[in-house]
């Protein structure tokens, strides 16, 4: 595969747009959020510790592309709101391991429940049949793409 030079990569108008299309449409899901004043990286990391089970502080970090130094102020807020918990980590006596709490699992299912509702009824009213299943399948090319890092897409 022949290597990209990003100083002569120009986006397409398409590209744009869609990039546009896909933050206006997050904005509009984040404002779906419940009651609860967690922020999207919180709640990201709530997420990955449901799909991923527990796991190290770095390892998280590493899911959710920020340093370990950063997890460690989204956990601290998360332990101390009950949402987390943190245990020993037994290869590691200086390390632990994360895992939610009941009350983590029951907030993220909440939070996901009430944007899955909205979105459910959007696409009920707005689309058809064929734009469900066009939709569904954009979804799993958004996740594809979102799992290749930075470094791949050079």
């Amino acid at each position: 595969m022949p290597e990209k030079d990003s100083t002569t990569s120009v986006a397409k108008p398409e590209t744009a747009q869609l990039q546009d299309d896909l933050m206006a449409f997050q904005r509009r899901l984040r404002a779906k959020r419940a009651d609860h004043m967690l922020t999207p990286t919180q709640l990201q990391a709530l997420g990955h510790l449901m799909r991923e089970g527990p796991m190290s502080l770095t390892s998280l970090a590493h899911f959710e592309q920020v340093t370990p130094q950063s997890m460690a102020r989204i956990v601290a807020v998360l332990l101390e709101q009950g949402l987390v918990r943190r245990d020993p980590d037994p290869n590691d006596a200086r390390a632990g391991i994360i895992s939610l709490t009941e009350l983590g699992e029951s907030t993220l299912s909440e939070d996901r429940l009430r944007r899955s509702s909205w979105l459910q009824e959007v696409l009920d009213q707005e689309c058809t049949e064929h734009e469900r299943e066009l939709l569904y399948l954009a979804g799993k090319l958004i996740r594809r793409l979102g799992a290749t890092t930075w470094r791949e897409a050079r």
